[in-house]
């Protein structure tokens, strides 16, 4: 979607700075007209700027499309627990920031200062559509 939003940009921008361009003979005639001249500059100005958010959109967009692949799959790695390092992790604690498996929860359990979530589950390999039964 960013790419064909940027190209479309793009193809505005230079629409607007050859809309601008063109302008500018007119303002250079016999009769000096002010008011064409500023209208080219403001036509040309906006299309570069067109233009250039076009290719920034671009950029952004492959920028952003091979970064975030590798951090997420050596985060999902991680579910062990974070005490005895053996187990897997059942819940996190928010305020230590540790995994932890229900043994080693229950030597850390406390009330008052703690907050549990439950560990994140891993993902369905096959899908989203597929059943796990089929």
């Amino acid at each position: 979607m960013a790419l064909k939003f940027g190209s479309w940009m793009i193809a505005l921008g230079c629409f607007f700075a050859l809309a601008g361009l063109s302008l500018f003979p007119a303002a250079f005639g016999t009769p000096r007209d002010v008011s064409v001249l500023s209208a080219g500059a403001m036509l040309f100005s906006t299309g570069m700027v067109l233009a250039a958010g076009g290719f920034y959109a671009k950029a952004r967009h492959w920028a952003e499309s091979d970064e975030p692949r590798t951090r997420s799959a050596a985060k999902a790695k991680r579910r062990t627990c974070h005490q005895c390092g053996t187990a897997e992790s059942a819940v996190e604690c928010r305020v230590h920031h540790l995994h932890l498996c229900p043994d080693c929860l229950a030597k850390h359990y406390d009330f008052r200062s703690c907050a549990y979530v439950p560990s994140v589950r891993q993902s369905n390999p096959r899908g989203k559509g597929q059943a796990a039964g089929a």
